[in-house]
């Protein structure tokens, strides 16, 4: 009886954390969100195999005789409700083809173009890295990776995704982070290419952005190599790495950020945005400016209040115009890392000043990095930016020769 009544508090208390954690994101304070994140993507993407492995464990606790206690009755109850809660979340979960068809409907119009959503995303990059460490520049960070498909025509203009990872602009790897997503496209006939990049804080601002730029010259001039069209090449990355796609994308061909190469084209035909920070100088919804903080030590020389013009130059909010291209924006509204203040914030001035199509999916009750899993939202997620993608190239023009 002891051992099932100590399975059955054990089920529930690690229920209980998971279910609250995956609804409330209470930890938003550095560096306790770390700790908090993990539980709840953990919770918010697979609450089903959590709430199966719940009642597994409550199913043992009974047949060990946790019935038989008031402590065991009450990890028993604590266990099944947090399984409820952890179904309602998978419910969300399914919900979320809804609220990206909605984002797809404001970049296209109502039924323009339709999500259709088949089958779980796959991590499939042992089977379509067809190139690694291809150095796009002298420094050793200077590396990108390409996946395709081995049949691909190389004379067949594939359209070419970039993808930038995140890390807070200290870490992270081309090797670990949007796999379901590069996956997904790579998978449908795309080119894709994960970069490196030099890293704070020894590497400043801007030339964590100039090595961006570079990887997409690269990009532009070798693409066909690997039967991409340089034609069209769009931009994703999530965190730090939607910001440098977010700038990417609205910093085409500028001269400051492209030292020595400011005759190559480093413009993309359209961004797929993920949870991404795009307004430097905000302070925490606190209030505090642990934000600026951590960017005084990894990417500025000054203060905010010292020198603001490089602040303002790196905040992708402060760069929009009416000649961006065309973005499409996700971030989770559990988010305990970068505020959905931030998107929010970034959707409405696009939508005043862009002229080209936008759409913004903000997923309940999803997390930061929630893409991390294979799961239905990240699986809906890529379908989606897969659809956006493909409807604009639809829509863009061949570039004279």
């Amino acid at each position: 009886m002891r051992l099932g009544t100590g399975l059955a508090l054990a089920a529930g208390a690690a229920g209980a954390a998971v279910t609250v954690f995956a609804r409330r994101a209470p930890w938003r304070v550095h560096p306790w969100y770390l700790a908090g994140m993990l539980p709840g993507v953990l919770g918010s993407e697979f609450a089903l195999p959590v709430a199966g492995a719940q009642l597994a464990a409550s199913a043992a606790a009974t047949a060990l005789g946790a019935g038989r206690s008031k402590l065991g009755v009450a990890g028993l109850l604590a266990a099944t409700g947090s399984a409820a809660g952890l179904l309602d979340l998978h419910r969300q979960a399914v919900r979320a083809k809804g609220v990206l068809q909605g984002a797809l409907d404001e970049a296209f119009g109502p039924g323009a173009a339709p999500l259709h959503v088949a089958g779980p995303t796959r991590n499939l990059r042992r089977e379509l890295l067809a190139a690694r460490d291809v150095p796009y520049g002298t420094e050793p960070a200077q590396v990108l990776d390409v996946w395709r498909q081995a049949g691909l025509p190389l004379d067949g203009r594939a359209p070419v995704l970039v993808q930038i990872h995140g890390g807070s602009w200290t870490g992270g790897s081309k090797n670990t982070q949007n796999l379901p997503l590069l996956s997904h496209l790579a998978a449908n006939g795309w080119v894709c290419v994960a970069i490196d990049y030099r890293l704070g804080p020894r590497t400043r601002w801007p030339e964590i952005m100039i090595d961006v730029k570079r990887a997409l010259a690269w990009v532009r001039a070798n693409a066909h190599r690997y039967g991409g069209d340089p034609d069209f090449i769009a931009v994703t990355g999530g965190s730090a790495g939607g910001h440098l796609a977010a700038l990417a994308a609205l910093t085409a061909n500028d001269p400051a950020l492209q030292p020595g190469f400011e005759q190559a084209d480093t413009s993309v035909q359209a961004a797929a945005l993920l949870y991404g920070v795009y307004d430097l100088t905000a302070l925490n919804e606190d209030g505090k400016p642990r934000l600026r903080g951590h960017l005084r030590r990894v990417m500025f020389d000054a203060d905010l209040d010292e020198d603001p013009k490089p602040w303002c130059a790196a905040s992708p909010l402060a760069r929009l115009h009416a000649g961006a291209p065309p973005m499409f924006v996700v971030h989770g509204d559990r988010d305990e890392i970068v505020s959905v203040t931030q998107a929010r914030e970034f959707a409405a001035r696009a939508r005043q000043v862009c002229a080209e199509p936008f759409g913004y999916a903000e997923l309940p009750y999803a997390h930061h990095a929630f893409d991390m899993l294979g799961s239905t939202r990240t699986t809906a997620m890529a379908h989606a930016v897969e659809r956006f993608l493909g409807a604009v190239r639809a829509q863009v023009r061949p570039r004279p020769t």
